[in-house]
């Protein structure tokens, strides 16, 4: 089978593509003539440049295969409005999903986020796919565009597009080159993490959620979304292991969601005003820690039956990467 996966050269991608090559199939990887390309070095990969911005380029890629993998939705690169943040969004999901349609593909798996998955209504219940996205951050650009994307996939689903939603919670592993949630594990490793923000987290091993994108290709329900998670946990927990794995002292003191909030917000004004730049941790990013939440995910495993391995292997696995790569 030919597939198309977007986002090739991030962590979730260049995992997907792996188990994509494993399983016989024949890989294709949009990449931007800027894109780093560590992350797919020595792979059988047809490798074409174009861009989500690029109606044109999406067409030809998506050409004569049958399955995309969506693994590169927009994502903010600073604080910026969010209605900005979200007609950008918009603007690629429907170049996306026009060339998905003229090329008659049979099945879009378009990765979304945990973020877009509202909070139950009884508090003593774990998320699930049912809740609705709602949030008290409404200027959040991360948040919006996240929760507009989704909706527009879902809706052309309806209209009879066939695609899959799924919604990984947070991964670790390898292959994590900008880094995104290697950070925590960087951080951590090299002791620059004295505190943590308080709260629950769902973990997951990043090679379980490629496969879960597979297997959502090949048994998803169409207009259905899917949480792909493994380990309900805290971040106090979470950090305990990073720090096992890594023979550190693990991050001992805890800052209340609201003091961090408002310390990132103050950043944002700081360094736009007195830096001239951009904060190196936008508020945005701090405010998307309150949808973070511990997850029923037996929907995805029962529908999609996709593997669950301990998250230890994983923060190991990202370990041994960051050193094998010169980033510890």
């Amino acid at each position: 089978m030919k597939v198309l996966v977007l986002g090739a050269t991030g962590q979730l991608g260049a995992n997907l593509v792996r188990a994509l090559l494993a399983k016989g199939d024949q890989v294709r990887a949009l990449v931007r003539p800027t894109s780093n390309l560590l992350t797919l070095k020595g792979l059988n990969v047809e490798r074409v440049e174009g861009d989500l911005n690029n109606a044109e380029s999406l067409s030809r890629a998506c050409t004569g295969v049958q399955i995309v993998y969506q693994a590169a939705s927009y994502y903010p690169p600073h604080t910026i409005p969010a209605d900005a943040a979200t007609a950008q969004a918009l603007a690629e999901t429907r170049n996306l999903l026009t060339a998905v349609r003229r090329a008659s593909v049979e099945r879009l798996v378009f990765t979304s986020t945990l973020t877009t998955i509202g909070f139950p209504r009884d508090p003593g219940r774990l998320a699930d796919e049912t809740c609705p996205f709602s949030t008290p951050y409404t200027d959040n650009p991360y948040l919006m565009a996240k929760a507009a994307m989704e909706a527009e996939v879902l809706k052309a689903a309806r209209g009879g597009l066939p695609a899959v939603v799924v919604n990984p919670t947070a991964f670790f592993g390898p292959y994590d080159s900008k880094p995104t949630s290697g950070t925590q594990i960087l951080m951590i490793a090299k002791r620059l993490m004295p505190g943590y923000i308080q709260g629950p987290v769902n973990a997951i091993d990043v090679r379980d959620v490629a496969v879960g994108l597979i297997r959502a290709a090949e048994g998803g329900r169409i207009g259905e979304r899917y949480i792909l998670g493994n380990w309900n946990t805290t971040q106090k927990d979470l950090n305990k292991l990073i720090a096992h794995v890594a023979g550190v002292m693990a991050p001992m003191l805890p800052v209340s969601f609201a003091l961090a909030r408002y310390g990132s917000k103050f950043g944002d004004w700081a360094f736009r005003t007195v830096l001239r730049k951009p904060a190196p941790v936008p508020g945005f990013f701090v405010e998307m820690l309150k949808h973070m939440q511990q997850y029923d995910c037996s929907k995805a495993i029962r529908e999609l039956d996709y593997p669950r391995n301990p998250v230890r292997h994983a923060i190991r696995d990202a370990l041994d990467w960051f050193r094998a790569n010169g980033y510890l």
